[in-house]
């Protein structure tokens, strides 16, 4: 046997004869080897440090206080881009309301009820009606956020980092794809079970799926674009099931619900989300759910290994002010109408409410970039500074 009690007898020895022999050296005057010292003559001279001679700033002096970064969008840039996104922003909110069966005051009456606790006990024909008072509520919470969020993006814009071109394909736009892919093949099969969905919690899972994904594909050099393709899409896979089952077990639906909901795309039929069967187990719904849930991994990581050295590439503020922020907005209005009236979660389109903060992100992050870039000099008056105010170039300035 390989590990019967010769095996276990000979480790022993070996151990203690190994253990011994590092002892032995530890003891005094072993494990020393002496050297005689070299001769004076051949020795290195010592050597002598010198002090330099470079010129410390100073106050005053130009650069003393180098202000970051050194070219920002002016304050108008983020006032345009807010109000140019705020203008576009409710089209698709309003177009759901009128083609939802709803009305065009039902988007406008939610907004509202991000900050008014009573909306949450309205019915759904009496968000339908028309209020001065949730109007009102509604265009003030509009106007300050698109404004202030404007501002935000005319000052963050300039400072993110550029995000790497996989990541901006795979992690932001391919989940938006892939969540719009869905929703409307779940529109068409199975509409009621639109509302069974949180559809934050699925955009959370798509972003998990493609970050893994991307690493896989894009650090697997060695290997074929397909054989990476179907690894990370494996991997990717299986960690994007993770934000699904979490919130299915959170919320106590159990662990079959976003299952059987995955199978909805194809089974037609349930359109009750609050059914008990949704929350049993079932054989050939699970199978048909691993199915979907394989071809769209798969395939989704299989055209990106083959069309990424293809697609163009993204450009860093496009990528965190149409992609990235829309999604932090999307989160925190989220949180915050949980925190209000955590009724009317389940009221809002939430993929709705997403493809609306990418219409603003991307119309406020384009008039911000194709704004002017103002120069911020360094703090300190030196003779660069001193000529711009002889003159009048800097005239105003200190």
């Amino acid at each position: 046997m390989p590990l019967g009690a010769a095996f276990l007898a000979v480790g022993v020895v070996v151990a203690v004869a190994g253990l011994s022999l590092w002892i032995v050296q530890l003891l005094p005057g072993r494990g020393h080897a002496h050297e005689p010292f070299m001769e004076p003559a051949r020795r290195h001279l010592p050597l002598t440090g010198s002090q330099g001679g470079v010129e410390k700033l100073g106050q005053g002096m130009p650069g003393f206080r180098l202000r970051l970064p050194q070219d920002v969008h002016p304050i108008s840039a983020g006032l345009k881009g807010g109000i140019a996104g705020g203008v576009a922003m409710p089209i698709p909110a309003l177009l759901w309301g009128l083609f939802s069966s709803h009305s065009l005051w039902y988007p406008i009456n939610l907004l509202a009820g991000m900050v008014l606790p009573g909306v949450g006990q309205m019915s759904v024909p009496e968000l339908e009606r028309f209020s001065a008072s949730l109007l009102l509520t509604g265009v003030v919470i509009h106007v300050v956020l698109s404004v202030v969020i404007g501002l935000i993006y005319g000052v963050l814009l300039p400072t993110l980092p550029s995000v790497p071109q996989a990541m901006a394909w795979a992690a932001l736009l391919a989940p938006l794809v892939w969540t719009g892919v869905s929703y409307t093949l779940m529109g068409i099969v199975n509409p009621g079970l639109h509302a069974g969905v949180s559809w934050p919690w699925f955009i959370m899972s798509q972003f998990t799926y493609g970050v893994a994904m991307a690493l896989v594909v894009t650090q697997a050099t060695g290997l074929p674009p397909v054989v990476r393709g179907l690894a990370g899409g494996a991997l990717g896979g299986v960690l994007m099931a993770l934000p699904a089952l979490l919130w299915s077990l959170g919320t106590g639906r159990g662990v079959w619900y976003p299952i059987n909901l995955l199978a909805g795309l194809m089974i037609p039929g349930l359109t009750d989300p609050s059914a008990p069967e949704l929350r049993q187990f079932h054989a050939g719904w699970l199978a048909l759910a691993l199915v979907i849930h394989g071809i769209l991994s798969l395939g989704f990581a299989m055209a990106f290994a083959l069309l990424l050295p293809k697609v163009p590439s993204i450009p860093g503020p496009m990528a965190w002010g149409g992609l990235v922020l829309p999604l932090v907005w999307t989160g925190t209005c989220y949180g915050l109408m949980g925190v209000v009236n955590p009724v009317l979660q389940d009221r809002v389109d939430w993929v709705w409410f997403v493809v609306s903060q990418f219409v603003f992100g991307v119309t406020a992050a384009v008039v911000v970039l194709r704004s002017e870039m103002v120069h911020i000099p360094p703090a300190g008056r030196g003779p660069d500074r001193v000529a711009e105010f002889v003159t009048g170039d800097g005239g105003g300035r200190s």
